[in-house]
């Protein structure tokens, strides 16, 4: 299966149990506008872990890398943005919204792409911060070039289940 990757969001894990994803309240519109495009159709989600996630995540090797990608689902009858929540480490709800999903990739984490690299070889050095900065909106569609060189990353690893 050639994967469709087609948004990116910044979580601060991610795994092949996965079963939803989370975001701060700021980024309910871009949420419902990646579940608007996604939801039903073959286009896949990217899930990055910042290089600047803290130690208190367990992190890893996983930090600064696109570790997986997951297919948004359906919202089941009578379940809203609410019920998909991530507690932070201290039980406070930093990610109170969220979207059940279904994990397509999670490959080992060495083998996973820098986004560092790829962004700074589409927009030149020194582009990272701009880039990543977007996170803080929420999820975002990528650019055409970097829907690319995911896909092309992505096509090299074996999909779950």
């Amino acid at each position: 299966m050639f994967p469709d990757i087609r948004w990116i969001i910044a979580q601060y894990g991610f795994g092949p149990g996965e079963t939803h994803i989370g975001v701060p309240e700021n980024a309910r519109v871009a949420l419902q506008e990646m579940a608007n495009q996604l939801v039903g159709g073959p286009g896949l989600v990217a899930v990055y872990i910042p290089e600047g996630t803290e130690e208190v995540y367990e992190p890893g090797g996983m930090r600064g890398r696109v570790v997986g990608a997951a297919r948004l689902v359906r919202m089941p009858r009578g379940r809203r943005m609410e019920d998909y929540f991530y507690r932070d480490w201290d039980e406070s709800l930093r990610w109170p919204i969220g979207w059940p999903c279904e994990a397509v990739y999670a490959p080992e984490e060495s083998a996973c792409p820098l986004l560092r690299e790829h962004v700074e070889h589409l927009f030149g050095p020194g582009s990272f911060g701009g880039y990543v900065a977007r996170f803080q909106h929420g999820p975002f569609d990528l650019e055409p070039a970097m829907r690319e060189r995911l896909n092309r990353d992505f096509a090299e690893f074996e999909t779950l289940g």
